[in-house]
């Protein structure tokens, strides 16, 4: 239950707003369209950076005074107008390689934002900023693209800054998480998947499709080519076999029960399974974008629209098996234990580079994301470091150590949810009463 206190409320107390002019806003409000933060600053009864601290404190989101904020032009490339219209979002920064959003409405922003990490294949930050100013700042920035101008003011901006962003946190109740935790959990170097016997006969490809006219298609292609080829239906069903250890996986991107792309994410992300090659094909997801996003963010190794022709898909096939490295994984090992090392010895930049080096050879080893979380946190790149942890993350959902790092970091950048929600899934996580006791006392200020 959304226990939240009301905005008016909240501003009479905090003493932003007189009790008349809230309540003269509310009257003149229309329900859905306007609302009463942005009457307010319409009727100049507000300064803007007050009525956003207000809402920082209700969404529990840090907040942006666009009126004092200057953006950099090139983070609209992101986002086409029409869109940044039709869902009232605007980038206003791509500081460590993520893409800040501001909204009016974090919760009613979910759907879009999960489409805009999906399509721009960066981690999204979001911050809440006043209805009336967003749809002002929308127009504004991108008719100012539209002649060339480099970065947008806010009228109230400095006029010699360069980009920056006026950004309020919300205010924290209780304690608030410290940067000494202690590592409850041994990080392992490397998962090593036991080598099996290599067998003779045909190579095997797993087809994964939905529509059983695709899958005889293709099963009858490859298997006049000389291959052994199995198939699946659902996700769920392609999980199951590839724990097999098939020569390659054929993946459709649309299928019942399991997204075709989280099968991939899964695949890779169990040690048993991440070195199988795989190709995605889809009727739906076009373009260059999705492509590069295929290969980049789910590790497949190439990307066919549908419809396709036999021959081409045969040809792409072929090609994949025989560029597969066999050690791309093992080849990342040193590079996490002399990262480590150069972590423990101060020795940040020579740590950061181990660590990127690694997750360039092996971009599916969440150690050499952590080990780069926590280098560049080091360095002070906390916005690079979330993104690092992230990743390690999403690819090993119970590194404890990571769950807290990243937390801690959330916090720090004032993302005061997103802390709460990583700490809640360290509590499910931590394998001892003692640990989760900890981790609970720490959520605690935060819910």
């Amino acid at each position: 239950m959304d226990q939240r206190i009301p905005i008016g409320r909240l501003l009479v107390e905090r003493g932003v707003a007189r009790l008349a002019d809230v309540e003269a806003a509310a009257a003149t409000a229309r329900v859905g369209d306007s609302r009463l933060c942005s009457k307010l600053l319409e009727a100049n009864a507000c300064d803007e950076g007050d009525l956003v601290a207000a809402l920082a404190e209700l969404h529990r989101l840090p907040g942006v005074d666009l009126s004092r904020t200057v953006v950099d032009l090139a983070a609209l490339d992101f986002i086409p107008q029409a869109v940044a219209e039709a869902d009232l979002l605007l980038p206003i920064s791509v500081e460590g390689g993520r893409l800040h959003l501001a909204v009016a409405s974090p919760s009613e922003s979910a759907r879009v934002v999960s489409e805009v990490r999906f399509v721009t294949g960066r981690e999204v930050s979001l911050y809440v900023v006043v209805l009336h100013a967003l749809r002002a700042a929308i127009a504004a920035c991108y008719e100012a693209r539209e002649k060339g101008t480099a970065v947008w003011r806010g009228h109230a901006a400095p006029q010699d800054a360069g980009p920056q962003l006026a950004v309020r946190t919300p205010p924290l109740a209780g304690a608030a998480l410290t940067d000494d935790f202690e590592i409850v959990d041994e990080v392992p170097v490397e998962e090593v998947v036991h080598a099996v016997a290599v067998q003779g006969g045909p190579r095997r490809v797993l087809v994964v499709d939905d529509e059983p006219a695709i899958r005889l298609l293709v099963q009858r292609a490859l298997e006049h080519r000389g291959f052994a080829v199995e198939t699946a239906q659902n996700g769920q069903e392609a999980l199951e076999m590839a724990r097999g250890s098939p020569d390659l996986v054929l993946l459709d991107a649309m299928l019942p029960k399991l997204h075709g792309f989280e099968v991939a994410r899964r695949l890779r992300a169990d040690p048993a399974t991440r070195r199988i090659p795989i190709i995605i094909m889809s009727a739906v997801y076009r373009g260059w974008r999705f492509a590069q996003d295929a290969r980049d963010s789910f590790g497949a190794e190439d990307y066919v629209e549908k419809p396709f022709r036999v021959d081409d898909l045969l040809r792409r096939i072929d090609a994949v098996l025989e560029a597969r490295p066999a050690s791309q994984g093992t080849a990342a090992i040193p590079l996490v234990e002399s990262g480590r090392d150069a972590l423990a010895k101060g020795r940040f930049a020579d740590a950061t580079a181990q660590f990127e080096e690694a997750t360039r050879i092996d971009p599916f080893s969440a150690e050499a994301h952590f080990g780069l979380g926590e280098a560049l946190r080091a360095k002070g790149e906390l916005f690079q470091a979330m993104s690092a942890l992230e990743r390690a993350l999403e690819l090993r959902p119970v590194l404890l150590p990571a769950m807290r790092t990243l937390a801690s970091l959330y916090l720090e950048k004032g993302f005061r949810s997103k802390a709460a929600e990583i700490l809640e899934r360290a509590v499910g996580v931590a394998r001892d009463p003692e640990t989760r006791e900890r981790l609970r006392q720490e959520l605690i200020p935060l819910l």
